[in-house]
């Protein structure tokens, strides 16, 4: 069953905000979470038949995969100095509060890149996407009691590495950063 684009500016509206966050938590870069977001839809768009119980799920797996040959191609970038620093974005001088929130979020994109890519997936899909675990479950072909189980694991590892009661904070769903 093909999708009207009345349909798809229905989804877009639902789903844009929640998979930006998602994909941004990915890529920790703001214009490329939102370039990955466009692309998924657009995808979407373009599938010949679309179930309409799995078109959630089906765009954020869309998103974490857009997501992760991003981060296989900044890897690559990485490892050719030149490159990398031909491609590095020049940051703004900010006032000490800014400077902590970066901090912060360099924390906790480290301790997210320290996860096993598994723990990652499902704590990543858990807290900034509106997905149950039943459709977590469903989309990663594992159980939703495993889903429970590597987000707990996920977020135990986090909290073990970083244990100042400010960084514990996961930054919350609503907030766009």
């Amino acid at each position: 069953m093909s999708l009207s684009s009345a349909e798809l500016e229905e989804l877009y509206a639902q789903l844009e905000k929640p998979l930006y966050n998602f994909a941004l938590r990915w890529v920790w870069n703001p214009a490329l979470a939102e370039e990955l977001v466009q692309e998924a839809f657009l995808r979407l768009w373009n599938h010949k038949s679309i179930e309409r119980t799995t078109m959630k799920a089906l765009l954020y797996k869309i998103v974490q995969n857009l997501a992760l040959n991003e981060r296989r191609k900044q890897a690559f970038r990485n490892k050719i100095p030149l490159i990398g620093w031909l491609l590095v974005e020049v940051d703004e001088v900010t006032l000490e509060s800014d400077f902590i929130k970066k901090q912060n979020l360099e924390q906790l994109k480290n301790s997210l890149e320290q996860l096993p890519d598994d723990l990652r997936e499902v704590l990543l899909l858990c807290e900034f996407s509106d997905l149950t675990q039943e459709e977590i479950g469903e989309s990663l072909k594992i159980p939703a009691g495993t889903v429970a189980s590597r987000r707990n694991r996920a977020m135990k590892l986090i909290k073990d590495a970083h244990s100042s009661p400010t960084y514990l904070t996961l930054v919350s769903k609503e907030q766009n950063l």
